[in-house]
């Protein structure tokens, strides 16, 4: 809505006392003191060189009056707080005039300010109209003959519409130009500032899914290192090569670990929207071979079924798939290793149901596998993001069942 343009202006910060600038405020001063000095330059100067010139003899009535130059002068030096006391310098500059001590700009200037600056509509009208019968002064017409009085009244109504009426409607104009850009200025910070909202809001939430991507990754990667270091634990006596084989397997899954979090805190350091963020392929269903042979590689037997025709599906379905088996996959590492799981891959026209199974544990967990909790709620953060469904509980032989509806596209 826009604001009120009649308003006077608050100084802004980068303003001088009342004024909005320190450009304003050197054309007020320059304005006040060149009106204050034109009655004296008119009557001290010009009005002596015509004299000389048309040769023209200046009656005694004539000399100037030191008061009412004096006076003159006091309106023109109050126009340098017209923008702080409209009110008060209209009233002045018309009280001058109408003694016939002041200059018609002088007036003319506290009109159009009284207009530009004021804060009542209903000052303004009165003032006008005060002004306009001080202009045309209709008492004096009285004994006037016909033919001079028209042209009084002619004379009396232009002077009115150039001295009262036109500085009106520039005021109003200057007022209403000044609030509308006030008001576009306000509604240009509003979006500034709603910008910088959204642009927090989309970082926390890209951050947000970072983080979740970064759990996933690392649990499964860090699930699958104790795994394997927990079965040389197990079995020392092993072979050297059986030895080599699984320190291999270990340094692999470290190394891949840490080149994934290398790339995750890579994005997070990013701080420039023109530096690229590093790029690596997203993983999706096609991956889930290589997954499923790491966790066989560490003593879990896995199933995979897969139902319906098998296509590919939309970016963000193929991910998101990837991830939920990633993290089942993760709990059967961390609560029931050696556990037999099946993975289910369901293909329908409009969705994909995912679901990781697994038999209740072989025996009693043996590592100490720690647990932020954030895994299965991340997914659900997840399902819910992408427009699906989550479910996860035990089943009934005392095994674990994760469960997700992803839709297709």
């Amino acid at each position: 809505m826009l604001t009120n343009v009649t308003t006077v202006d608050e100084p802004r910060r980068n303003g001088f006392a009342w004024w909005p600038s320190r450009r304003g405020a050197v054309f007020d001063v320059v304005l006040a003191f060149s009106l204050a000095a034109l009655p004296w330059t008119i009557s001290l100067w010009l009005a002596p060189v015509l004299s000389t010139l048309t040769r023209v003899a200046t009656p005694l009535s004539a000399q100037p009056d030191v008061v009412k130059l004096a006076a003159a002068s006091a309106a023109g030096l109050a126009l340098a707080a017209r923008r702080r006391f409209p009110a008060s310098v209209a009233l002045v500059s018309l009280v001058v005039t109408g003694f016939g001590a002041g200059n018609t700009i002088t007036l003319m200037v506290g009109v159009y300010t009284l207009a530009a600056y004021g804060t009542s509509r209903a000052v303004l009208a009165v003032f006008s109209l005060a002004a306009a019968v001080a202009w045309l002064k209709p008492w004096s017409w009285a004994g006037v003959p016909g033919g001079a009085l028209g042209l009084e009244v002619t004379l009396a109504v232009v002077t009115v519409l150039t001295t009262v009426a036109l500085p009106v409607v520039l005021g109003l104009y200057a007022a209403a130009r000044r609030g509308l850009i006030a008001n576009l200025r306000e509604r240009a910070d509003r979006l500034e500032r709603e910008r910088l909202l959204l642009t927090q809001q989309v970082r926390t939430e890209e951050r947000t899914r970072i983080a979740r991507e970064m759990h996933d990754v690392v649990a499964h990667r860090v699930s699958l290192m104790v795994v394997h270091a927990g079965a040389l634990e197990m079995a020392p006596d092993k072979g050297p090569v059986k030895i080599a084989e699984a320190a291999s397997r270990i340094a692999d899954v470290g190394r891949q670990a840490l080149g994934e979090l290398r790339q995750i805190v890579g994005v997070l350091k990013i701080d420039r929207a023109d530096e690229p963020a590093p790029l690596a392929p997203q993983p999706t269903l096609e991956d889930l071979a290589e997954l499923v042979e790491q966790s066989r590689g560490a003593g879990v037997p896995v199933d995979v079924r897969v139902e319906g025709e098998r296509r590919r599906l939309a970016n963000v379905a193929e991910r998101t798939a990837y991830r939920i088996v990633q993290e089942g996959l993760t709990n059967v590492h961390k609560h029931a290793c050696g556990a037999r799981t099946e993975i289910s891959l369901r293909f329908l026209s409009d969705r994909l149901e995912v679901s990781v199974l697994n038999d209740r544990p072989p025996g009693r967990a043996t590592m100490d596998l720690p647990s932020g909790g954030h895994g299965l709620a991340g997914l659900r953060e997840r399902l819910t993001l992408v427009g699906g469904q989550f479910e996860s509980g035990p089943s009934g032989d005392g095994g674990f069942r994760i469960t997700a509806r992803i839709p297709a596209r």
